[in-house]
């Protein structure tokens, strides 16, 4: 009996503290949230339902959820640590129930790398509060086998945590970070910090090198660490490279480099291995400050963590760039490398109730974190994004099901365990494209198939074909008229990217391997309508080929239909400004803006000589923009096209005996 009430006595406890926040109606603050802690008397057997240690990572089990509040309680093993993170702006307050914590804080450095600033530590039965701003790391340093277990409230639910990238040892920052801005120097802007932000600066870095040429760059970007687009940020180690080591450098002109970079690391790593993606953040990172170290002594960059508001045309020439949390910058060209567009909703217009349990973007660092092993999950969508939540999910202790819907239920293909070498289109690829009637997608489709078919017969593989079409996607691309676009993307386009963006071999086994145990199913249907409460989430599903829907229940649903799109209007603010001002035109078919050859931005049938586009938003024309192979060609050719303006300015500029277009409206103003 004695013990019953015990338990009663800690339920009501927890109990308790859950009232009092909801009692505060959204209006939370750190020091009330502080005092609510503080007066609970919570202690470990308290939440010791929710004491979840994992081998892994350190565990985080949520206690409730609300649309104002979320309560979590993590668990840490000796030596287990968060990494460097700030909360999203969040306010966090917790409290120590067991055992003692180490935190380090740090400060954000120039070059976007933190430093260790603070370290103290944290003991039992301590409360503290965290504003949401403060970047830092906690670690269980026990050396017995003492748990550090404690209880944190998130106000409003932690949106994200942000990683940061802690400096290595014995690393120092590039010269290149420190010099100030000269006003008489040339200066572009570029605007976002994933692959094409950063190697449109390692282009311009170097060709400063060559030509001799001063230039200043500023890389706005609001991700925590330069170089760290969605799809490198993951720490999940499950999470690889969609293609192979060997085929992954960042430079047209050096096709090993990343595989010699990782050689270097690990002499054992073959050039056909899928490595880590969060590996190649760390590459483009190593790339980039190589690049500026040795750039011209008159080469400088900074980096702006920050949003790119708006962008707008000065009246002497150049730009100014609108920034959220930072003063306006006054630039002479612009490259917009925004990459992905966020996922769109696609229950926006079908869902009713609480979204607590609706996970509308899956690449928000520990979205996923808060899904029970136990837990059944919907996934919506069947391609490399699903395929990476699935790997998120798979823990060894899932025992719940997963099943990824989508309209036709296609997964995506894997590629083969042994490289094999591409066969060349061009014999049959010419003179279809020659052909005196309009290119259509009925009959480029037969031509693959005719071809794959052709191949398999001579004991080749399918994937030969697709790869040596790789390199013509984009010709064949834009031999298409716009009704035949618009007919692909609508019948062709999940056929095409099932075999054309593949999973790596490891983890199509894995994915296999759920399959069979019957942990992960795949169906073909639509959701017709979405209904959420704190607890879980029911569905209106109408499978492909039937008529009649049915209803299914699941705890939590994530969206995985991967980057939005939609026109002019499902561009980000910033760049629908530039649309509206006639400097940008956004495509018919809502892929993206129109673009010259080498990327100059194309609006009214004209050019706009330092506007630069690159990355996704030229799917428009080229269809292949998103890969590395196509980027890094883009990302030559953008700063190829800055270097250019800036030698015309410069020659203008002798010529007439004035001083630059910057340099003069900067006097002038």
């Amino acid at each position: 009996m004695a013990l019953t009430a015990a338990k009663a006595d800690s339920l009501q406890r927890l109990h308790c503290l859950i009232g009092e926040l909801k009692a505060l109606a959204g209006r939370i603050s750190g020091n009330v949230v502080a005092d609510i802690l503080t007066r609970s008397g919570l202690e470990f057997d308290d939440v010791a339902p929710f004491v979840a240690p994992t081998p892994t990572s350190y565990g985080r089990r949520r206690v409730a959820r609300t649309d104002a509040f979320e309560v979590l309680v993590m668990t840490w093993l000796p030596g287990q640590c968060t990494g460097a993170h700030d909360h999203a702006g969040a306010l966090s307050a917790f409290k120590i129930l067991r055992g003692s914590a180490q935190e380090t804080r740090f400060a954000q450095a120039l070059d976007s790398l933190v430093d260790p600033v603070y370290s103290g530590e944290l003991h039992e039965n301590e409360v503290g509060v965290d504003s949401g701003d403060v970047i830092h790391a906690i670690r269980n340093n026990s050396s017995r086998d003492q748990l550090l277990v404690s209880i944190h409230v998130y106000a409003p639910p932690l949106p994200e945590l942000r990683r940061f990238t802690i400096r290595p040892n014995g690393q120092t920052i590039a010269g290149t970070f420190r010099r100030r801005r000269t006003q008489s120097v040339p200066t572009a802007a570029i605007v976002g910090g994933g692959f094409s932000g950063v190697m449109v600066a390692a282009h311009l870095a170097r060709k400063t090198a060559q030509t001799r040429r001063p230039m200043h760059v500023v890389m706005i970007d609001r991700q925590t660490s330069i170089a760290e687009g969605a799809a490198y940020r993951s720490p999940n180690a499950n999470h690889l490279l969609n293609i192979h080591a060997s085929g992954m450098s960042a430079w047209t002109d050096r096709p090993h480099d990343f595989l010699e970079w990782s050689r270097r690391r690990d002499a054992d790593v073959g050039a056909y291995a899928f490595l880590q993606r969060q590996s190649y953040g760390e590459y483009l990172r190593a790339t980039l400050f190589k690049a500026v170290a040795q750039a011209d002594p008159g080469f400088s960059i900074e980096i702006r963590r920050d949003e790119a508001d708006s962008i707008e045309r000065r009246a002497k020439g150049g730009w100014r760039v609108h920034c959220d949390n930072s003063p306006a910058i006054e630039v002479d060209a612009v490259v917009l490398a925004t990459g992905h567009r966020p996922p769109n909703d696609p229950l926006l217009r079908c869902w009713a109730g609480s979204r607590a349990r609706y996970i509308e973007d899956p690449w928000a660092s520990l979205a996923l974190t808060s899904i029970g092993a136990d837990e059944s999950v919907c996934l919506l969508g069947t391609g490399l994004t699903a395929i990476d939540v699935l790997q998120s999910l798979l823990r060894p202790s899932r025992t719940a099901p997963v099943l990824a819907l989508s309209r036709r239920g296609l997964v995506p293909a894997a590629h083969t365990p042994a490289p094999l070498p591409s066969i060349d289109p061009r014999a049959w690829l010419d003179q279809l494209l020659r052909g005196s009637t309009g290119i259509t997608t009925r009959g480029i489709s037969r031509a693959i198939r005719r071809e794959v078919l052709r191949s398999e017969s001579a004991g080749q593989d399918w994937r030969q074909v697709l790869d040596g079409l790789r390199p013509h996607i984009s010709r064949i691309w834009q031999t298409l008229s716009l009704s035949e676009k618009t007919r692909f993307i609508r019948h062709a386009k999940a056929f095409w990217e099932v075999v054309r963006h593949r999973m790596a071999p490891a983890v199509a086994a894995c994915v296999a391997e759920a399959e069979s145990t019957g942990i992960f199913r795949k169906a073909a249907g639509r959701v017709l309508s979405g209904r959420g409460t704190l607890d879980g989430v029911t569905l209106s599903v109408c499978r492909r080929g039937k008529s009649i829907p049915e209803t299914l229940r699941f705890d939590w649903i994530v969206n995985c239909t991967g980057p939005g799109s939609g026109g002019a209007m499902g561009l980000p603010p910033m760049l629908v400004h530039l649309v509206d001002a006639g400097y940008l035109a956004a495509d018919p078919l809502g892929l993206g803006v129109c673009t010259t050859p080498d990327g100059r931005a194309l609006a009214r049938g004209q050019i706009v000589e330092d506007l630069v586009i690159i990355g996704t938003l030229r799917k428009s024309d080229l269809w292949e923009s998103t890969a590395v192979p196509e980027l890094r060609q883009q990302a030559a050719l953008a700063a190829d096209v800055i270097m250019r303006r800036q030698r015309h300015n410069s020659e203008s500029n002798n010529a007439m005996g004035h001083l630059n277009p910057l340099t003069e409206t900067i006097l002038s103003e």
